[in-house]
């Protein structure tokens, strides 16, 4: 019989912790970064703007170009996360986050990075283009030759 009077202490203290788990949860889930497709997608409109009237389309502002923070953690995100968020692929370089903010045309010979193959995906006429040697190709001469065109380099099969 004197057991009967620790239930009532016990049982009070679960319960409490439990609406104190239940309380804290919410208040995690309310205070969340509020990313929306609307706010990253204003997100990458106004960064792209910045990179173009501002940068040149300079590929080197990409990592560092910072307007909106997107994250939810009170500081402005670089133009990259927001690309890598826009585009839900946190691999994506600062090459292709360019070209696909500025509508850049590959040519033989533009830029890309890590032999990522997306960077060069807006190439100019029909065919696959392939990143080789940081320099773009088009698949039927898929190999990048510095010494060519009196040293400027260019693509050869």
């Amino acid at each position: 019989m004197k057991l009967k009077g620790i239930e009532l202490p016990v049982n009070s203290v679960i319960i409490i912790a439990l609406a104190i788990m239940v309380l804290l949860m919410i208040a995690a889930f309310l205070m969340g970064a509020d990313v929306s497709p609307s706010k990253i997608e204003g997100a990458w409109s106004q960064s792209c703007g910045v990179l173009k009237n501002t940068h040149n389309c300079n590929k080197s502002f990409v990592d560092s170009l910072k307007v909106v923070d997107v994250t939810g953690d009170g500081i402005a995100d670089s133009m990259l996360t927001i690309c890598r968020a826009k585009f839900n692929d946190q691999t994506l370089t600062k090459t292709y986050c360019r070209n696909k903010c500025c509508n850049t045309v590959i040519q033989e010979g533009s830029e890309c990075e890590n032999n990522d193959n997306r960077d060069c995906e807006f190439g100019f006429g029909k065919g696959d283009w392939v990143c080789t040697d940081s320099h773009c190709c088009p698949s039927d001469r898929p190999t990048w030759d510095a010494t060519l065109n009196g040293g400027k380099g260019g693509c050869k099969a």
